[in-house]
């Protein structure tokens, strides 16, 4: 019998099979299997959301859609989309609504790839198990419901049989740690953690997520990233924008009009409590800021001194 044999998988199909090899991987403990979950998981994601796009029209699979050809459509030479643009055309074009929040965790998973491919990978099991049912929580509805395949497909299935198992880990979980999350006290903020992605477990003080265990180095520098748009427009939870911290100095101060929260010393303040300079944008804890007030603009000493060289 020759070993020489052909593979026909339709987009979708091989996106599910990359989702069921993801999930494989992912009940293995070692560290190269979470890689390759991480990668077969993103993998299949993309898959299955241009498989949709194809549905609508092969051309919309070009990056530059004035570029697309058939001939190489057929044979895979060309240039394919973007993720941000994948998600913008079915949203724009086949008129598919996903949430912001939706997007920021699809996002999120990509952001794992894209790390793992171009520097390191820093994620533990309990973060990624919780991202992959997140992800596919949008995903399987998403499935039938533009009826992508039918609803007896047996990658499918599988799948679905997989998510149900998570569905009751992520239950589990919360309940283990319900009871410390109470007995906090009311002054520890709670945030989200951009790990695993899930609501109130990140304690700020501690940079500790209790969802997921991990123990973020630099909050800053895991958190802001994910939540900043190519225009550089910051939007995560009610935070909108971005300041110097008056304790530490910082650009890592998350504001919103109620209170603001540093990522790099983990204190808590209110926008009242600081004033900003007009000049060079430093933050200064109202009381001991040194400078010039002009009507309700505040100018430090050091923009002073140097307009006075």
């Amino acid at each position: 019998m020759s070993n020489n044999y052909k593979v026909e998988l339709s987009m979708t199909d091989n996106g599910l099979d990359f989702i069921k090899r993801s999930l494989k991987e992912m009940e293995d403990a070692d560290e190269l299997s979470i890689k390759y979950a991480v990668l077969h998981l993103s993998a299949g994601l993309e898959l299955i959301l241009k498989s949709r796009l194809q549905k609508e029209h092969w051309s919309f699979l070009f990056e530059d859609i004035n570029k697309a050809n058939y001939q190489n459509y057929v044979s895979g030479d060309f240039k394919s989309i973007s993720f941000e643009n994948l998600t913008n055309r079915l949203t724009n074009i086949c008129q598919i609504e996903i949430s912001d929040r939706t997007k920021k965790r699809l996002q999120n998973l990509k952001g794992y790839r894209n790390k793992m491919e171009h520097y390191n990978l820093n994620i533990n099991k309990m973060a990624l198990e919780a991202t992959t049912f997140e992800v596919l929580s949008f995903l399987i509805p998403f499935i039938h419901r533009e009826e992508l395949v039918s609803r007896d497909n047996e990658l499918l299935n599988y799948i679905n049989d997989k998510l149900l198992q998570m569905d009751n880990y992520i239950s589990q979980r919360y309940k283990e740690i319900s009871s410390k999350l109470k007995e906090l006290p009311d002054n520890i903020k709670l945030l989200d953690c951009p790990y695993c992605m899930q609501k109130d477990t990140l304690r700020l003080d501690r940079a500790y997520c209790y969802f997921c265990n991990t123990q973020f180095r630099n909050l800053a520098r895991e958190l802001i990233p994910k939540f900043m748009n190519e225009e550089h427009v910051f939007s995560y939870r009610e935070f909108n924008s971005i300041e110097f911290c008056p304790h530490c100095s910082q650009h890592s101060m998350i504001v919103s009009v109620d209170e603001c929260a540093c990522l790099s010393c983990l204190r808590v303040i209110k926008p009242n409590e600081y004033v900003k300079c007009t000049d060079c944008s430093s933050t200064h804890i109202i009381g001991e800021e040194e400078g010039e007030y002009y009507g309700e603009e505040f100018v430090c000493w050091d923009c002073l001194l140097k307009d006075d060289i």
